[in-house]
C-alpha cells in the first residue's frame, strides 16, 4: 500500500490518485481538506489551526489528536502510524518553510524508514544503496551525500562522472551535478542521500 503524508507545504499539483491512503499532518490536514483532497486520516496536535477549523475538519475526517506536550514531532507520529500499515511512504512537503529545524527533523526520519521519500514542488529526497538508472527525468540537479557505511559511487551520463569514488561523511564534492544523457548511479558498500531538484531557485 502506497501512503502519502501531507504536510502544510505540499505541492497542490501532486497526483494524489497514486496513493492508496492519505494522512494529513496537523495544518497540512486542514489545508488539504479545504482544497478538496480526500483524506483517510488526520494526525497532529493541531496547535497551528483554530478550534473552529479543527471542528470543521473532524466532521469529515477521522482525527488522531496528539498531546502538544510530546517527544515526537507530528510528522514522526504520522510516520509511525503509516509504518504500521506499509513501508511505502512518501512525505509530501516538509522541505520549505521558515522552521529549518523541521527539515532537519524530517531528514532524520530516514533513520527510521529507509524506504521513505520526501517530495515537494521542486525536490525529491531519498536514500539509495543500489544501482539506479534515470531516463527522461524531470529533475535538473542531483546531489549526493554520505549516509551510511563506506559508499563507493560511480556516475555515468552526468556532467561530472565518477568511478568508484569513496563518498565520505561531510563530503560536498557531489553537490549539484547534472544529467547529460540517461544517467546511471551505482552504489557499493553503503548508502547515500540523494536530493533531486527541478531548477535552481537562486
Amino acid at each position: 500500500m502506497k501512503i502519502g503524508l501531507i504536510l502544510f507545504d505540499y505541492d497542490e499539483n501532486t497526483n494524489f490518485e497514486v496513493y492508496d491512503y492519505l494522512i494529513g499532518v496537523d495544518k497540512g490536514a486542514y489545508n488539504a481538506f479545504k482544497n478538496g483532497i480526500k483524506l483517510d486520516l488526520a494526525i497532529g496536535d493541531f496547535d497551528s489551526i483554530t478550534l473552529n477549523q479543527l471542528t470543521e475538519l473532524s466532521r469529515s475526517v477521522k482525527i488522531i489528536k496528539l498531546n502538544p506536550v510530546k517527544d515526537l514531532t507530528d510528522t514522526e507520529e504520522a510516520l509511525d502510524y503509516a509504518m504500521s500499515l506499509s513501508n511505502d511512504i512518501t512525505i509530501l512537503g516538509g522541505i520549505e518553510g521558515d522552521r529549518i529545524e523541521h527539515l532537519i527533523a524530517n531528514l532524520n526520519l530516514f533513520n527510521k524508514c529507509n524506504h521513505l521519500q520526501i517530495i515537494n514542488k521542486y525536490s525529491k529526497i531519498f536514500i539509495l544503496d543500489k544501482s539506479y538508472t534515470i531516463k527522461d527525468d524531470e529533475y535538473k540537479f542531483y546531489s549526493f551525500f554520505w549516509y551510511e557505511g563506506s559508499p563507493c559511487i560511480s556516475l555515468k551520463g552526468f556532467k561530472y562522472e565518477l568511478n568508484n569514488y569513496l563518498l565520505a561523511p561531510h563530503d560536498s564534492l557531489c553537490i549539484s551535478n547534472e544529467i547529460i544523457d540517461n544517467g546511471s548511479i551505482d552504489i557499493k558498500n553503503g548508502k547515500i542521500l540523494v536530493i533531486q531538484t527541478k531548477n535552481d531557485q537562486n
